[in-house]
C-alpha cells in the first residue's frame, strides 16, 4: 500500500506487514499470547476489498477474506 501524506512524503507498506500487524483486539491478543506475528496462511487475507476513512486520525481496512476489526491510525502507519 503506498501512502501519500499531506506534506508530500510517501510511505509504502506491505500487506502483509498490515496484515500480520492487524491492531484490533483479536489479532493483538494472539500476537501476546504467540509472541510473534500472525500466521497468514490464505492468500485472501493479505488483498485488500476495501478501505474506509475514520475520521482524520485512521482506515479500516476489509481483507478479502471479511476480517475489518483493525483501525489502522496514521500514526501506527507512519510508523511501520
Amino acid at each position: 500500500m503506498m501512502i501519500r501524506w499531506n506534506d508530500n512524503s510517501i510511505s509504502v507498506v506491505s500487506l502483509l506487514k498490515l496484515r500480520e500487524n492487524c491492531p484490533c483486539a483479536s489479532c493483538s491478543t494472539i500476537r501476546l499470547q504467540l509472541s510473534k506475528s500472525i500466521k497468514i496462511s490464505n492468500e485472501n487475507q493479505i488483498k485488500i476489498r476495501n478501505v474506509k476513512q475514520i475520521g482524520n486520525y485512521a482506515i479500516q481496512i476489509t481483507w478479502e477474506d471479511g476480517h475489518n476489526l483493525g483501525i489502522y491510525e496514521f500514526s501506527f502507519l507512519k510508523r511501520i
